[in-house]
């Protein structure tokens, strides 16, 4: 499976850091995906509730993982600890089956 996760870095009081960053991954996706990961920034837009078109700068998470009930727990973790930590309302999450070898 690949998992890919859209981080936004806004927040109500600013923008988060790329030292708070680092450490959100160091700490909260690391530990729960030590075999790999990649990581890349991005510039996101959607259509906000008032009509209004938000953007923001995004951080981009991707990660190729076993499918279990284990690892959806492990990526549900991320996200919520992301929401809570920075202050989101989201976090896009996308999972798909793909073919991958090294």
């Amino acid at each position: 499976m690949r998992t890919t996760l859209y981080f936004g870095l806004s927040h109500p009081s600013g923008s988060i850091s790329e030292s708070q960053w680092q450490t959100f991954l160091r700490t909260e996706v690391t530990p729960r995906f030590p075999d790999g990961l990649t990581v890349w920034e991005a510039n996101g837009q959607w259509r906000r509730s008032d009509g209004k078109i938000g953007r923001e700068r995004a951080k981009v998470l991707l990660l190729v993982h076993e499918e279990s009930p284990s690892v959806r727990k492990a990526i549900a973790s991320i996200i919520e600890s992301y929401k809570k930590a920075f202050r989101q309302e989201s976090v896009l999450w996308e999972t798909a089956p793909v073919c991958a070898a090294f």
